[in-house]
This record gives structure tokens, C-alpha cells and sequence, in this order.
């Protein structure tokens, strides 16, 4: 090994040796050198440097490395000995296997690959254009083979191991959407669908929060695919489908419009029917069973016959039926079936026994009866609800992709979605005019996501559009089922009107199926099968659900024991839910999530506090309509223990504005309650009003808390709101005065052994302590309180007592400590889901990479005032503001740092909060450099104040 003395010489190894063997000219080795021209003696200097490297290389043994050419120099040696091409080398070799189906081989290479990193990239070279360029490209392979190696490992069934070092990537490179691909794949295979769901949603906010785009087409189709679990996601790459052989058309209709997509159901339907005898197409009404079907049997080898059962009532006739489908003429003295069987015998074929739903029981018995006996015949059918005989395979059709109504669409971007194409193809055909601006693209995409994607209401919905403008077609969809009362005059009659095929279904049910679907309606959103028996308090209410499943009326959601209907299904259930019957099902929903809450409540401390927090969150809008049902019930104590048990929920998980409205209306409408609920409800208003900022606010419910409190002698109560009109306190800079006030509540908490009481009470002086520059007392307070979450198993509050120490670890210099608690702190927020947590860590972590001198800084601060501006904690944000002004001022920036600190000023004056003493020397040093930059930074500040 050669040591090479001072970044010159380091710099003109590496410059030469990207690529190796090749000559370099004089001139791209100064530039690699020097940032700009260089000094006028800079030829010169350039030779005395490569004069001393030669030096240094003959010393070393290596003769004659660096030759010289007329135009440059170079660096003899070939290129497996620069460790950058050899990593190079070694990913391209390993992104080939794993294109070529060997993610074990690609494994080993990639891995290879990476462990020829040993740091950062040319990290003692000289800063240059040149070294900024080669480094980007580097880290940008480093990043893309990184990707491919956990593309390969996802491969061979490594999705569990996969996730965590995704998480912490993604970190890193949030704007990576094949990092966010891999991570869903790896969530989605570990039979976490919500997660993966979920984590789209967290890449969607990111890429628009931050660059202003949506998510590109794959992401996109990532999704879509999950939530259809296409089966295509197992095999990561969804396979193409193929088509051979010839159909033999018989009796099937000939379809007058074209199918639109479908292409995975097609290709499993078809395997399915490769390997089994019996295929069952099920899904709701006007999802396009028939029409898949149709197009299936179309491609088949063998003969076809297709029975349309719709037209049939009587059971009875279901095997005549199938007999004049096939020309078979019944034997005297043997029945139809066996007339059918002895027919089919030797016969290979496929018959299609379409719109069985009606029938069931007599379509299951002739399958049972022919199957056995006719080794050759296999039947498709297509129902709202499966077989159930042996053997059958079951394919339930999900309805069509559609786009989030709520993001901007151009028209180029609607055409990725299948239900957008059905309805442009559909309305197309009726002769209608379809505009590209972006007005009507956004009237298209709503039209698709009310109507569920189901083909049918599109289609009928498109068959308008030759008389009415999409603009007024959307508009009108609160009342879809007169709008799309009447579609082709030659389509069946339970498919002419939307209402009418759901009716279909519904008529189909038992009474007490019927019962329970009309109570469904209550439910906004998704939910469990708990709650459903909280609505059918019966031994059947499991068995009931599960039929209404199979009858494709209720949508059972993938990998997750929760259900759905879809929401035109939805509005037809509500719409039959009425009168006494409707009373009842509010009041034991909102009942029912009573409980759920307070149950909860009781938990958010304890060490399952994040299953709970999950298990809040996947309620969130049924607890919306609980509150909205409770505010207008004859109890007044119902709205107010379900908004009250809900407020910490609200505040871990960032809802604060419905926690407050929630409060605010249950407190309206319980004026008359007791006491303390009225006391717990107003205690629970001041925490997420005082995290909005809204201190004047905070302060008079905190003061109708107090006096509530004290009426009914609850010194728990008390003391905890004393500890908010402390942190009131705290935000104005009024540290003694809120000490005082946390002092009073820790007696309190003490003298009533209170554990939980104590440990809070001591990290909020903790808090107070550092952000008043008194580091000694902030760490004896912080270390004490981390003990007590630690043994109460409080998860969150553990993370927010490392999170104090690690601000006390920073503002005393020891970065390192801090950077090890803040990610470990960061680590736990993230798991929690805490976004108060995450984005007071990501402002920490970012001064911290601040003051090491990492370009990391920026991007965590801008992470962290991102998250601080969706929770509307506009304390946090100017605090954010201004360390983000202080990294401008570094880079002489002086006009983002006037107007970033302008910006903050504004906020301080809203709020009233002056900066955090251990802030201010910071804030100093930025507002002094930024005055002695000149004039023209300060007037900016000045204009902008005054335009404010």
C-alpha cells in the first residue's frame, strides 16, 4: 500500500484512474484539482505534483505507473485493479443474472459488488466539478445496485429480513421510487397488505409534498395490484399473457363491444382451467363476469357451449336447459341428467353455465352429478356466490382500477387506469366527445372512483355521456341510481339499471342475510367481524357475513380480517336501512366503538400501545360517523367519553384537527353531563389546540378544565393540567413559571404514587431545563424519567425521553451520543407511527448533521418542517425555519436565509413565542452574518415584512 500525502496527490490517482490505461489531458487534471482556473502558475504546480506521486511510487516499488503522452498522462494499469470499475464490473454481472432469472448467482455478485465500498466516494479528493459529477455517478450505482441486490434476495423469499433495511434507505433516498416498489413488494409478500398500502400512500405524500408529482406508472400499477392481489405479485414481474389455439364459437354470443384490459384474469382464469374442471368467475353485480367469461371461452381449444341461466326461475329447468344448449334430446324413461351424462361421456369440451347466482343449489347438483362421470368436460361458470362443490376453484373478480379523485390528472395519465379506459371506449361508442383538458380529466376520474370501477355502472354512465357533459354526469352520481337508471335496450334486464342488479343480488338473501346487509350501511369505511356481531348480537352473525362475502355483496379485504362494501353497494344498503332499524344500528355502532376506544385508551401507554394505535387508525372514519351519530343522541355522556377516550390517540398519530372538532362538538352538546367528563373532554381540547399553537385558546379550556376538576376534587386531573398550562408556559420562553408548574404536578403525582404521573412530569422539566440552556439538570431529569417509561413499557414516551437526551447530547457537543439516540429515537416514532415524534427527531437529527458538517442537514430539516406544516405546530416550524436559515447563511445564501428567516419572524409574532434560549446563539451568528452581508439581503427581509 502507497501512502499518498495531501488531497493533490489523491486527486490525480483518482482522476487517472477513472478510467484507467487512458490519457487524461493536462487540462481536465487541473480542473480536476481546482474549482475554478486555478492559479496562474497552474501547469506548473500540476507537474511538481505529479512529480512529487511519481516520487512516492518509486519508493513504493512501482515504477514507470504514470506515463506521460504528448496531450496528458496515464495511469498504467488495468482496469480490475481500480476498484471502482471492478464494482462496476461485478454489478453489471450481477444485474444480468438477475435479469436472467438466477437471483442466487445475482446475489452473490452484488454482494460482491458492494463490499468494495469501504466509505464515501472519493471523500479526500479535492472538491471539483469533476469530483462532484463522478461521485453523483457512483453513489448513483451504489444506490442501484444496492436496489438490485434486494430485488434478487426478495427473490429467494428474504421479504421479512428486506423490510428493516428498506425503511432506513428510504430514509436516505426518499424520492427513489424503486425503493418504495421493493419495500411494498417485500411488506405485500410478508402478508402485511395494509403496510404495503400504506407505504404507497407515504411514497405518493412524499413525491408530491416535496417535488410536486405523483407517482410514476409502476408504483402505480404496484398498487392497483395489491389491491386486486394479483397473483402476478408473487412472481414480482406479472407474466404476459399468451393466447393459442382456436375456439370453437357454437351457442357463445359474440360480444359487440371490445373487452377492455382483464389480462391477469384472463391469463389465471386460464390456468386455472389448465389444471381444474370446475372454475367459478364470482364478484358482484356488474363487475363483467359474463363478459370475461365470454372472452375466455372465445380463445378456448375445445367446442363451447354457452347457457344463459338469467332468464330461468324454475330449478327445474336448469338441466333442460344445458340439453337444448347441447342438441340432446331426453331418453325415455331416463331423466335429463343422465340423458346429459351418457351425451358427454367421451366428449371433451367446455360448457359455460353463465348467471347462476338464482340457482345455486341445482348448478351445483348437475356439476356433481356430470363431473365424475365425464372425465372430459369442464364448466366455467359465473355466479355472485361459488358452488361450493368438490374440486371447484374460485376466481373472484375485483372491479377495475381507478384514480384517486382527489390528485390532479392529465388526461395522458387517466388512460393507465382500466376503468378510465372502459368508460372513454364506452363513451366513445355512444357517439359522445370527450374533452383532454384538465377539467374534464378530473370529472372522469371522479365518475370511475364513485362508481367502485365496476364495468357495468361505467358503461351505463358512458352511454350517457352523448347526452350530458362528464361535468354533469359526476355531479349528479350522489344520486347514481337514478342517473344510471337505463342502459342498451339489448342488455339483460337486471343489467339495465344499476339499482336493478344489486337488487337482484339483494332479493336473492334470506331475511336475516337481508337484515344484516341493510346494517352494514352504518359502517363508514372498513371493519371487523367484532363489529358486525356489536350489530347482529346472534350465534350466525360470523356465518351471515360469510355468505354475504360469497354472495359478492360485501368485499372481504386481502391478508386482513376486515370487510368493505363498496360504495355504490353501500348507498343501496343504506338506502333500505331505515326508520327504528336505523336508530338501532347507529346506537350500538357508536356503542360498540364507545368501547373499542376506552378499551384502547387504556393501552396507549403499555407495550402493545402500537398494535392498538393500528388497530385505532384502521376505525378512523367509522369513529367519525360514531361521534357524528353520538353529538346528536338523546345520552349527552356518549359523544363525550368517545371524543374524550379518543384525544391521546389524536395527538400520537397526528389527527388534531378531528380530535378537536370532535371535542369541541361532543362539549357542545354535553353542556349539561358531569363534570368530569366535561373536565377529561376539555383537558383533551387543550393538548391538540396547545399543539396547534393556539395558546390563547389552550389557555381558557385549560382554565375550564382546571375549575372542572377541582369541583369534583380529581388532583389527578388538576395536575395533569397543570402540566399543559406548564407547556403554554414553556413555548412563550416563561421557563421558570413552567417549572413552577411542573414542579406543583409532580408533588401531586408523588404524593398519590401516581408512576406514569411522575415519569411525565419529569420529562416535561427535562424539556424545560435544555431549552433554557441548563443542560446538567435537563440530563439527571431526562435519565430519571427514561428509567420510568422504561419499566411502565411506555413505548412513545421512551422515544421522546432518548429524544430529549439526545437534544442534551447535541447542545453539549457530543454529536456523536446524540446521532445514536436521535436514530434510535427516530426508529421508535417510526414504528409507533408517532408523526409529532418523527418530525421533532428530523429537526434534531438535522442540526446535528449540521454541526458534523453533513450534507444530510437540508434534507432531514426539510423532512422535518414538511411534517411540522401538516400537524400545524407552527412553534416547531420557525425553530425549523431558522436552522435551515443557518445552513443557507453557511452557504451564502443570502437571500434564502433572509427569506427564511423572515418567514419565521412571522410565525414568532402569530404565535407569540420568542426563540428557544439554546437556539439563540445559532439564530445570533445567522441574523449577524446576514447583516454583514449586505444591504440587499436585509431589504428583502424588510420588503417582505412589510408586504406581510
Amino acid at each position: 500500500m502507497v501512502e499518498l500525502h495531501g488531497s493533490g496527490q489523491r486527486t490525480l490517482i483518482a482522476r487517472m484512474a477513472l478510467p484507467p490505461d487512458k490519457t487524461v489531458t493536462r487540462t481536465a487534471l487541473i480542473d480536476a484539482l481546482w474549482d475554478d482556473a486555478g492559479p496562474p502558475a497552474a501547469p506548473k504546480t500540476l507537474h511538481s505534483h505529479l512529480a512529487h506521486l511519481r516520487r512516492r511510487l518509486r519508493e513504493a516499488g512501482l515504477t514507470d505507473l504514470i506515463a506521460t503522452r504528448d496531450s496528458g498522462y496515464v495511469l498504467c494499469v488495468p482496469e480490475d485493479a481500480v476498484d471502482a470499475i471492478r464494482f462496476e464490473t461485478f454489478s453489471a454481472r450481477g444485474r444480468n443474472a438477475l435479469a436472467a432469472g438466477d437471483p442466487k448467482t445475482a446475489t452473490e455478485l452484488l454482494q460482491s459488488a458492494l463490499t468494495m465500498w469501504r466509505g464515501e466516494a472519493l471523500t479526500d479528493c479535492r472538491s471539483s466539478e469533476w469530483r462532484r459529477a463522478e461521485t453523483t455517478r457512483l453513489n448513483e450505482a451504489r444506490v442501484a445496485t444496492t436496489e438490485n441486490l434486494i430485488s434478487a434476495r426478495l427473490s429467494l423469499g428474504e421479504h421479512v429480513t428486506a423490510i428493516g433495511e428498506l425503511e432506513f434507505l428510504i430514509i436516505q433516498h426518499p424520492f427513489r421510487e424503486q425503493l418504495w416498489e421493493l419495500l411494498i413488494i417485500a411488506l405485500y409478500r410478508s402478508g402485511r397488505q395494509a403496510d404495503a398500502l400504506a407505504a404507497f400512500q407515504r411514497a405518493r405524500a412524499t413525491l408530491i409534498e416535496e417535488l410536486g408529482i405523483e407517482p410514476g406508472p409502476k408504483l402505480r400499477q404496484l398498487e392497483t395490484a395489491i389491491l386486486t392481489a394479483d397473483p402476478s405479485l408473487d412472481q414480482w414481474v406479472a407474466p404476459e399473457a399468451t393466447v393459442t389455439g382456436h375456439s370453437f364459437r357454437g351457442r357463445l354470443p359474440v360480444p359487440l363491444t371490445r373487452l377492455v384490459d382483464r389480462h391477469a384474469d384472463m391469463a389465471t382464469v386460464r390456468e386455472s382451467l389448465a389444471q381444474r374442471r370446475l372454475v367459478t368467475l364470482t364478484g358482484p353485480g356488474g363487475c363483467g363476469k359474463t363478459r370475461l367469461a365470454v372472452a375466455i371461452a372465445a380463445q378456448y381449444a375445445k367446442p363451447v357451449y354457452f347457457v344463459d341461466l338469467a332468464p330461468l326461475t324454475d330449478t327445474h329447468l336448469v338441466p333442460r336447459a344445458v340439453a337444448d344448449a347441447l342438441g340432446v334430446s331426453e331418453q325415455g324413461g331416463r331423466s335429463v341428467i343422465d340423458s346429459l351424462a351418457d351425451h358427454l361421456a367421451d366428449q371433451a369440451l367446455l360448457l359455460v353455465l353463465d348467471n347462476c347466482e338464482h340457482l345455486i343449489g341445482t348448478c351445483a347438483q348437475l356439476a356433481c352429478a356430470l363431473l365424475p362421470s365425464c372425465p372430459e368436460l369442464q364448466i366455467l361458470a359465473t355466479s355472485r356466490e361459488p358452488l361450493h362443490v368438490p374440486g371447484e376453484t374460485v376466481h373472484a373478480l375485483q372491479p377495475l382500477a381507478t384514480p384517486d379523485p382527489g390528485a390532479a390528472h392529465s388526461y395522458r395519465d387517466l388512460l393507465r387506469y382500466d376503468a378510465v379506459r372502459l368508460f372513454l371506449d364506452r363513451a366513445q361508442d355512444s357517439g359522445a366527445q370527450i374533452g383532454t383538458d384538465e377539467a374534464t380529466a378530473h370529472d372522469v376520474a371522479l365518475i370511475c372512483a364513485r362508481l367502485d370501477g365496476l364495468p357495468l355502472a361505467l358503461e351505463l354512465a358512458a352511454a350517457r355521456a352523448a347526452a350530458l357533459p362528464v361535468r354533469q354526469i359526476a355531479a349528479h352520481l350522489h344520486d347514481r341510481f337514478h342517473t344510471l337508471f337505463s342502459g342498451s335496450h339489448v342488455a339483460r334486464p337486471q343489467h339495465r339499471a344499476l339499482h336493478t342488479t344489486i337488487k337482484w343480488s339483494y332479493d336473492l338473501l334470506n331475511p336475516d342475510e337481508r337484515a344484516l346487509f341493510r346494517r352494514l350501511a352504518v359502517f363508514a369505511g372498513s371493519f371487523g367481524l367484532a363489529g358486525v356481531t356489536a350489530l347482529w348480537p346472534h350465534d350466525d352473525a360470523a356465518d351471515l357475513l360469510g355468505r354475504l362475502v360469497e354472495k359478492s355483496l360485501v368485499t372481504k379485504e386481502t391478508a386482513v380480517a376486515r370487510y368493505r362494501l363498496l360504495d355504490t353497494i353501500h348507498k343501496f344498503a343504506a338506502a333500505q336501512l331505515v326508520g327504528d332499524e336505523l336508530a338501532d344500528a347507529r346506537r350500538r355502532h357508536a356503542e360498540f366503538y364507545l368501547t373499542l376506544a376506552e378499551q384502547a385508551e387504556e393501552r396507549l401507554d403499555g407495550t402493545n400501545a402500537v398494535e392498538w394505535l393500528d388497530r385505532l387508525a384502521a376505525e378512523h372514519e367509522n369513529f367519525r360517523a360514531a361521534v357524528a351519530w353520538a353529538v346528536t343522541a338523546a345520552d349527552p355522556t356518549l359523544a363525550l367519553r368517545l371524543a374524550g377516550s379518543l384525544s391521546r390517540y389524536c395527538r400520537l398519530r397526528g389527527h388534531y384537527g378531528d380530535g378537536r372538532k370532535w371535542l369541541a362538538d361532543a362539549l357542545d352538546h354535553g353542556a349539561q353531563a358531569p363534570n368530569d367528563l366535561r373536565a377529561k373532554a376539555f383537558s383533551g381540547a387543550v393538548t391538540l389546540t396547545f399543539l396547534q399553537c393556539e395558546y390563547d385558546k389552550a389557555v381558557r379550556l385549560a382554565e375550564q378544565s382546571l375549575d372542572l376538576y377541582q369541583s369534583v376534587g380529581d388532583a389527578h386531573g388538576i395536575a395533569s393540567t397543570r402540566l399543559l398550562l406548564g407547556s403554554i408556559c414553556r413555548e412563550h420562553a416563561s421557563y421558570q413559571q413552567a417549572l413552577g408548574y411542573y414542579r406543583s404536578a409532580l408533588e401531586t403525582f408523588q404524593a398519590t404514587d401516581d408512576a406514569p404521573g411522575i415519569a411525565r412530569a419529569l420529562q416535561l422539566c427535562a424539556f424545560t431545563a435544555w431549552l433554557r440552556g441548563d443542560f446538567d439538570s435537563a440530563a439527571e431529569w431526562a435519565r430519571e424519567s427514561l428509567r420510568r417509561f422504561e419499566e411502565l413499557g411506555d413505548g412513545e414516551s421512551t422515544a421522546s425521553a432518548l429524544m430529549h437526551l439526545g437534544a442534551i447530547a447535541h447542545y453539549r457537543d457530543d454529536n456523536t451520543q446524540a446521532l445514536r439516540l436521535l436514530t434510535k429515537t427516530l426508529a421508535i416514532s417510526e414504528h409507533n407511527g408517532c408523526l409529532e415524534g418523527i418530525a421533532w427527531t428530523l429537526n434534531l437529527l438535522g442540526l446535528v448533521h449540521h454541526a458534523t458538517g453533513s450534507d444530510e442537514a437540508r434534507t432531514l430539516l426539510e423532512r422535518s418542517l414538511t411534517l411540522h406544516r401538516k400537524l400545524g405546530d407552527r412553534w416547531r416550524m420557525a425553530s425549523v425555519l431558522e436552522a435551515l436559515a443557518a445552513i443557507a447563511c453557511d452557504q451564502r445564501r443570502w437571500e434564502d436565509t433572509a427569506r427564511l428567516l423572515s418567514e419565521a419572524r412571522t410565525l414568532r409574532a402569530a404565535i407569540k413565542s420568542p426563540v428557544p434560549t439554546c437556539e439563540l446563539p445559532r439564530y445570533l451568528r445567522t441574523r449577524a452574518a446576514l447583516k454583514a452581508a449586505g444591504e440587499r439581503p436585509i431589504a428583502i427581509l424588510q420588503a417582505t415584512h412589510r408586504a406581510r
